[in-house]
């Protein structure tokens, strides 16, 4: 056994899920750099080809990313031809993500790149251990994002606090 597979053994689980995230992460930006695409803008078009027309504020929910920082991307993405964004016709204030045709016919090679990658780490585990791995990141996943979202929920609480304590 190595130095670092040492090292690894005695990790805590959030140490070992960011190592594996990262190189789980690295491996998309690679597969993905192929056709042009970052890992973020990967995801997005995954998104939104299940559901076309998200607003940019339910991308950035769904990416758990800052709504600025998902404004970047997307202007990026549109920049480059990979979606394009409209006002929507009830509430001009909501900007509403669409997919475009460039971004529609990379979709079963971006599909299959995905599958790939899952085949790949999969092939590292039994049946039994990936549906065991999948259950225990599938039940860390919602108590973490429950907590983030319980969090923004107490920002937005504060952030109007102020402002009604600014407006008196």
């Amino acid at each position: 056994m190595t130095d670092i597979e040492d090292k690894h053994k005695e990790a805590t689980l959030g140490q070992l899920l960011a190592h594996v995230s990262r190189l789980v992460g690295r491996r998309r930006r690679q597969k993905l750099a192929g056709i042009g695409l970052h890992h973020a803008q990967g995801m997005i078009l995954s998104l939104l080809r299940h559901e076309d027309g998200l607003s940019q504020l339910e991308l950035a929910r769904a990416l758990h990313i800052r709504p600025p920082t998902a404004t970047n991307t997307l202007q990026r993405m549109e920049r480059d031809g990979w979606i394009e964004r409209h006002r929507d016709s009830r509430d001009q204030r909501i900007v509403r993500v669409y997919l475009t045709e460039k971004a529609r016919s990379f979709h079963e090679e971006i599909r299959e790149m995905f599958r790939e990658l899952d085949r790949e780490l999969s092939s590292a585990l039994s049946a039994e251990e990936r549906e065991t791995l999948k259950s225990s990141l599938l039940k860390v996943h919602h108590y973490l994002a429950a907590e983030a979202d319980a969090e923004e929920h107490c920002c937005r609480l504060a952030a109007s606090e102020k402002k009604t304590e600014a407006e008196k």
